[in-house]
């Protein structure tokens, strides 16, 4: 594989590095690259991984074996310390492992390192930072980290968010590499991997995002600029107060279950199933988080179909417009499922209770947030939600007449998303929710 010239700058740069990228430009393949040549040159130190998630750093550890195993399979380690999905071993006792942060940061602790790369370090919670420093305290060691950008500040505060302080370099402690992925996409020397075909496809996706995306949307997310104006919608204090729940061994169908969906392409994009039990009292407590990657419609409808078996839910909240309509179509005539769905349409406009009216996804997403100040919306514990709860983002843009527009959005909130439509179902009560029982 041919590398980028910014791409070769990392892999040569020593000490502490930050890198700062727009999207699906290969920063994490670099670091792959760069974890396996330290473990190659220097035997029996130790790097550390700490992703957001569990499967992003099973990933990165996928990527560094495969690397090794390019030129070096005969330096990897085989029997009781053969590669697994946290950690690789070579035989000059150099190793990695991998860790998710979690929500707090704690899955770091008692860890000692001589490299700590953080991925996607912009959506770090503030307290990972306090846990996963002392790593470095004993050996001097060195601190990797890249990422998109997700704004200057740290939620709903004036304090500038830790990645940003490090990018500001302003005593001089980083090496600071910065690119963006139209930057790239243009560079980029063309191959047998990089064909002239791929290139011109790729730039007209990011012509296609410039249009779809505000203006600040696509600033952030493919140019890698830090905006004053992006917003997390959901503090990271906030969503870890909510995060009570352990998944119950049974379902117990004398509950009321809802069912929020939010559908995805065939692709990357992953659908995900999220259930909520709702009590008398208004409280919602999650009992189940799933995610499938690259299905099928059918395949889509099918998995709600299997759910509903297991719940018996009172109602399945989705969305009826875009990619959503084809299985709400086939839920709606469905015998099993018709009198249980309901549509969810966030371009609609609907009437706020102060008489204003507002987008179904703003009302949508406050109702979720008033709910979680109150402590009537209680999560399952699991580093997925957390990261995408964090990453749902809000900016205010004017239109072409000056008018300005609330926009709430993320490039990982599909677990979010269907959390919110399940839960639009305690304000929806008029849809006669009602509680099944069963004859014993």
């Amino acid at each position: 594989m041919i590398l980028d010239k910014w791409q070769k700058a990392i892999l040569e740069a020593k000490g502490d590095l930050l890198v700062n990228t727009g999207r699906q430009v290969g920063k994490t393949m670099t670091f792959s690259h760069k974890i396996g040549k330290f473990m190659l040159n220097n035997p029996n130190s130790q790097i550390i991984v700490v992703s957001l998630t569990e499967d992003q750093a099973q990933l990165i550890i996928i990527m560094v074996l495969d690397y090794l195993e390019q030129e070096y399979k005969h330096l990897i380690q085989k029997g009781k310390n053969k590669p697994t999905k946290s950690r690789i071993w070579l035989k000059n006792k150099a190793r990695v492992i991998s860790r998710p942060v979690g929500n707090t940061g704690d899955a770091v602790r008692g860890f000692t390192g001589d490299v700590l790369y953080i991925d996607e370090a912009s959506g770090m919670p503030e307290i990972m930072w306090k846990a996963a420093m002392p790593t470095l305290a004993t050996t001097g060691g060195q601190i990797w980290m890249s990422s998109t950008p997700r704004g200057k500040f740290i939620a709903n505060s004036s304090e500038k968010n830790f990645f940003f302080k490090s990018w500001e370099n302003t005593e001089g402690n980083w090496q600071v590499f910065n690119t963006n992925t139209r930057e790239v996409y243009e560079d980029r020397e063309l191959s047998e991997d990089w064909t002239k075909e791929k290139r011109d496809k790729a730039l007209k996706f990011l012509d296609n995002q410039k249009a779809i995306l505000s203006e600040m949307e696509y600033r952030q997310e493919y140019m890698g600029e830090f905006l004053d104006d992006n917003r997390q919608w959901f503090e990271d204090k906030l969503i870890q107060s909510c995060m009570t729940e352990q998944r119950p061994n049974t379902i117990d169908k004398n509950q009321t279950y809802l069912l929020g969906v939010d559908i995805a392409r065939m692709g990357d994009d992953q659908s995900t199933f999220q259930v909520f039990k709702l009590t008398e009292k208004g409280h919602l407590y999650q009992v189940e988080n799933q995610e499938t990657s690259k299905t099928t419609l059918p395949q889509t409808f099918e998995h709600i179909k299997q759910l509903h078996a297991l719940y018996d839910f009172s109602k399945i909240f989705i969305d009826s417009v875009g990619i959503g309509v084809g299985v709400y179509d086939w839920l709606k005539h469905d015998d099993d499922t018709k009198r249980q769905t309901v549509a969810i349409d966030n371009s609609k406009q609907e009437m706020d209770e102060g008489g204003t009216r507002k987008l179904v996804k703003h009302l949508k997403y406050s109702h979720v947030k008033m709910l979680m100040e109150t402590g009537k919306v209680h999560l399952l514990d699991d580093s997925n939600i957390f990261q995408s709860f964090k990453s749902t983002q809000f900016a205010y843009t004017n239109d072409n007449l000056g008018v300005r527009h609330l926009k709430i959005f993320g490039n990982y909130t599909h677990i979010c998303e269907g959390a919110a439509n399940a839960i639009w179902g305690e304000k929806s009560k008029h849809l006669n929710l009602t509680v099944h029982s069963i004859k014993v």
